[in-house]
């Protein structure tokens, strides 16, 4: 996967060019809250229907949440976000702890202009708070309503780093965004390649071409820097042959990319991060359980191996492609959210 990426990555650099776009700032939707399941228009989507759809998520999503039901959370999201939706039931089971609640105020709809036989999407950013308030953030969140599934379900949400400012989504005078062709060559990357560009400097570090397109930091070669104290460990954890190796990959979930203001664009996508955690056959005992990976373990002999599967869900800025590359205008990670979705132990 890293060699063809980075083929991928030097044909990228090669290209010339810069594309620009220009549109007026985002306008916030104001509708009152609605209770009931909000079905797509047998039109695209326009802001009135997203707005619909996003406040018909908030009440569901806090019903669930509420009354401990998973199933109706589950009804409400897809994908990334599906996953990461039960994986927050099951903490909650473990710890015998209420499943978190969240309000969200605030929302501004980025909602694209689609062709009317194809999947619905749109984004909402808004302030995330705890049901009491507190911790707040800002998030954004890629909806989706596809061919085969008839109704707007949460996809994917990337919460934004403190002290990031949001990107500024160019939207038309009509209260419109622009979205961007997953291929588009006018980016320093396309929008398709940016999961894996990422996942090439979170295994490999900052020694590999795609450090020249996307900026180091916590969520690439930040990664790669962890994942390395953790293949040596410490001299403890040496003595019982404790080891693990972590993988990183895109996923096959859908990615939502928006235009900029700055003819650059904005996009959310999601990973996977697959981390082996084993014992050398030579030390007897058991692999030491994570705390974050227990609640996962249906087994309960843990011999000497526990394969961890995490989702991570990510919001990146990539830059336009500079008509002259000097190395100095990068694409760059501004949130993210995710975490432990499955643990298993290998049968052997």
């Amino acid at each position: 996967m890293n060699k063809a990426v980075a083929s991928t990555l030097v044909a990228v650099l090669t290209l010339t060019g810069a594309a620009g776009c220009s549109g007026k700032p985002h306008r916030t939707v104001h509708t009152t809250p609605v209770a009931a399941e909000s079905s797509p228009p047998p039109e695209a989507v326009n802001p009135e229907t997203a707005a619909k759809a996003f406040h018909s998520f908030v009440n569901n999503d806090d019903v669930a949440r509420a009354s401990g039901d998973e199933r109706l959370a589950l009804w409400w999201t897809s994908e990334g976000q599906s996953q990461l939706t039960a994986a927050a039931f099951r903490r909650a089971v473990a710890a015998g702890d209420p499943v978190p609640r969240y309000r969200y105020d605030s929302p501004v709809f980025y909602v694209p202009h689609l062709l009317v036989n194809g999947p619905q999407w749109f984004v909402v950013s808004a302030r995330r708070t705890t049901a009491d308030g507190k911790d707040p953030h800002t998030v954004f969140m890629g909806f989706l309503a596809s061919k085969s599934v008839k109704r707007w379900r949460l996809s994917l949400a990337a919460v934004l780093d403190d002290k990031q400012k949001p990107p500024k989504i160019a939207v038309g005078a009509d209260g419109y965004a622009k979205a961007l062709p997953t291929f588009d060559s006018h980016l320093l990357i396309p929008p398709r390649l940016v999961p894996s560009i990422q996942a090439t400097l979170a295994e490999e570090g900052p020694q590999n071409v795609a450090a020249h397109v996307m900026d180091t930091g916590k969520y690439t070669t930040g990664y790669y820097t962890t994942d390395q104290k953790a293949m040596k460990k410490s001299k403890k954890e040496k003595k019982i042959g404790l080891r693990s190796s972590a993988l990183y990959a895109a996923t096959s979930f859908p990615i939502f990319p928006l235009a900029t203001e700055d003819g650059g664009g904005m996009v959310l996508y999601a990973l996977s991060r697959d981390t082996v955690i084993s014992k050398s056959k030579k030390k007897p005992g058991q692999v030491p359980v994570p705390d974050d990976v227990a609640p996962f373990l249906t087994s309960k002999l843990v011999r000497n191996e526990i394969d961890v599967n995490q989702t991570m869900q990510y919001v990146a800025v990539v830059p336009a492609k500079p008509k002259k590359d000097d190395g100095s205008v990068k694409a760059e990670i501004i949130g993210a959210d995710g975490g432990t979705v499955k643990a298993t132990v290998p049968n052997k």
